[in-house]
């Protein structure tokens, strides 16, 4: 069965499952990285919001041997926990004052993004881009934002300045920072059952990750002011910055005998062997002056 033979038959099982009282569609959802997903979206009468269940992997649990049947059945056990319970009043996003407070920002690569970037406010950062969302929710199991587009500036009368002067202020406030020592990180995968091989403490690079609370979209938190900076302090050094994902930085203290070269590698064998295409972030490590209180690449 070919892929869209696939798609079909999941649409037609879905629709019989059920019933009229229900509408349910196939689009085309672009996400970070331009990494499109195939999300099936299922909007009931009693509702005016309908979660999207992404299919792709759900082909290849099909050609692993999954039955369409427990496809199905998996999909709609998927729905009914993430349903909304009712009509959700969404005229609040068309006024800024109730939205001002929920406005933050987020990293992503600027070369793989050009296309989404001209239609959004950012900023350029390094090989980055800013870019900005009004965050509903935020949890362990994930966040509820609506990323912010060009056409918002012009319902709400605002610059893409006056984002960044929010965003400055609120992503702090709503999404803290958090570092952990990747040793004691790894000593928890262990004690949890998990094997690690755990470094050499004393002959290993010190290595630190640098996220927000629910590591969503953590790799942010490089831009929280001062924060590099009183780590480099407490450090006593500069800092090397890897983006390991859209998520979070490990940051190891810059050392004479530390290789960008080597770095770099681990950077990019991450990226290829570790992460799904959106969540890659860059391919590029950063360096942090602790005199120039200046990030570079």
């Amino acid at each position: 069965m070919t892929y869209q033979e696939f798609i079909q038959h999941i649409l037609t099982g879905v629709r019989s499952a059920l019933g009229s009282d229900y509408t349910i569609s196939v689009q085309d959802i672009v996400k970070n990285n331009d990494t499109h997903y195939d999300g099936l979206t299922i909007l009931s009468s009693r509702h005016n919001l309908a979660p999207t269940i992404y299919l792709n992997h759900y082909y290849s649990q099909y050609e692993d041997g999954c039955s369409l049947t427990d496809i199905i059945r998996d999909i709609l056990t998927v729905y009914q926990q993430n349903r909304p319970s009712g009509k959700i009043d969404v005229s609040f996003f068309t006024d800024y004052d109730q939205v001002k407070s929920r406005i933050v920002y987020k990293l992503i690569n600027y070369e793989r993004n050009r296309m989404l970037l001209a239609d959004v406010p950012h900023y350029r950062f390094l090989d980055l881009a800013i870019v900005f969302s009004c965050l509903l929710e935020s949890g362990p199991s994930g966040s509820a934002t609506i990323l912010i587009h060009n056409q918002h500036l012009h319902l709400w009368s605002v610059t893409r300045d006056d984002l960044y002067a929010l965003a400055l202020a609120n992503t702090p406030q709503l999404l803290h920072y958090e570092f952990r020592n990747m040793t004691d990180v790894l000593k928890e995968f262990s004690a949890d059952g998990d094997f690690v091989d755990l470094p050499d403490e004393e002959n290993s690079c010190p290595m630190y990750i640098l996220s927000n609370q629910y590591n969503q979209n953590g790799s942010v938190c490089i831009l929280y002011q001062n924060l590099l900076k009183s780590f480099a302090d407490r450090l006593s050094c500069d800092l090397y910055i890897l983006p390991s994902s859209v998520h979070e930085v490990l940051i190891i203290p810059a050392a004479p005998n530390t290789s960008c070269q080597e770095l770099s590698e681990m950077v990019r064998d991450i990226n290829l062997s570790q992460l799904s295409k959106e969540e890659v972030l860059s391919d590029h490590v950063y360096y942090y002056s602790r005199d120039m209180a200046r990030l570079t690449l």
